[in-house]
């Protein structure tokens, strides 16, 4: 196994490259090594995992751009398939779903662990991360009310590209409120017959991420 960390665009990039790469690869969007079993899992198995940092930008245009371009390079490189599933932890899935919408083509399949999916929800008022949004988006307080560009907006445009998804989330998260977030595409999903692959750990808040046994996860990747 092979990692390698450098810039591309004046952003962090790490490729870990398995010793028997088989094309396939994850793209983890944030939190590259956080609550990773499944991925070093896959990574044995021939799938090499990517990660680019545009941190801090919600998942806007701009860094939905700039993975794009980005994205170009990776494939040619490391002679990647065209298309990669995307691991969209916390607010990794605002760039996940973003990235999926604009780029269908690019995406095989999407995985949301607690994602972010209402911005009202997260970043916190008055925080650091709230005033970077606001500042990403060209928003206030009182502008993101009416903004529509949250993932939960666009999911009708989503599932209409038959994505396959897993979605994983804590029930009793607070930090990305389940009820606002998860749930809500869970309930999106119910009302219109919309299958996909989930798990909802009841008891469970933000963390951990992913699930005790990774089987699923890895099954999913595979299918």
């Amino acid at each position: 196994m092979e990692t390698l960390n450098f810039q591309f665009n004046g952003h962090n990039a790490t490729v870990i490259r398995p010793d028997n790469p088989n094309g396939k690869w994850i793209w983890k969007t944030e939190f590259l090594h956080a609550f990773d079993e499944a991925e070093r899992k896959l990574c044995d198995m021939g799938y090499t995992r990517v990660y680019y940092s545009v941190s801090d930008k919600f998942g806007s245009f701009d860094a939905i751009r700039k993975m794009h371009n980005f994205y170009r390079y990776v494939i040619k490189e490391f002679n990647l398939s065209e298309t990669c599933i995307l691991f969209g932890f916390s607010r990794g899935g605002l760039y996940a779903f973003n990235f999926a919408i604009t780029y269908p083509e690019a995406v095989d399949k999407v995985y949301l662990d607690a994602p972010v999916l209402d911005m009202r929800t997260w970043p916190p008022k008055k925080s650091r991360d709230r005033e970077l949004l606001y500042e990403e988006f060209g928003l206030t307080e009182e502008t993101l009310e009416w903004f529509k560009g949250h993932p939960i907006d666009n999911m009708e445009e989503f599932f209409a590209l038959k994505i396959p998804l897993l979605l994983v989330a804590g029930g009793a998260d607070e930090v990305v409120p389940f009820p606002q977030n998860a749930g809500r595409m869970l309930e999106f999903c119910k009302e219109r017959g919309i299958e996909i692959t989930s798990f909802v750990k009841p008891e469970c808040g933000h963390h951990p991420h992913s699930l005790t046994d990774v089987s699923p996860i890895i099954d999913f990747a595979e299918a």
